[in-house]
């Protein structure tokens, strides 16, 4: 009963991060009690708490990956806007496109 009302006044929900870049390999972490599956430009978690959704967590998947991340949604459809995605990323190295010489 006592773990019924616990889960009771949390709402989780599923969490992708698209990456801007792959990571360098897969990889697993957790953040805010939830684990975290990196593997090319995706990272996913099952059970983030929607009280940690935002720039915050989304800038620590950044740091941790070392990525900058593209775009930061639930499956209960919350998504960062552009101005979150900027705080999200913050510090990181933006996306880098290769140049050519003629």
């Amino acid at each position: 009963l006592i773990a019924s009302l616990s889960l009771a006044t949390h709402s989780l929900a599923g969490t992708t991060a698209t990456l801007q870049q792959p990571v360098a390999k897969p990889m697993q972490f957790i953040l805010d009690g939830a684990l975290w599956d990196c593997q090319d430009t995706t990272c996913v978690s099952a059970n983030v708490e929607d009280m940690y959704f935002g720039p915050g967590e989304c800038h620590t998947v950044a740091k941790t990956t070392g990525v900058a991340v593209a775009d930061f949604k639930t499956t209960t459809a919350r998504t960062l806007q552009t101005a979150e995605l900027d705080k999200c990323n913050a510090g990181l190295a933006p996306k880098t496109s290769v140049a050519t010489a003629h």
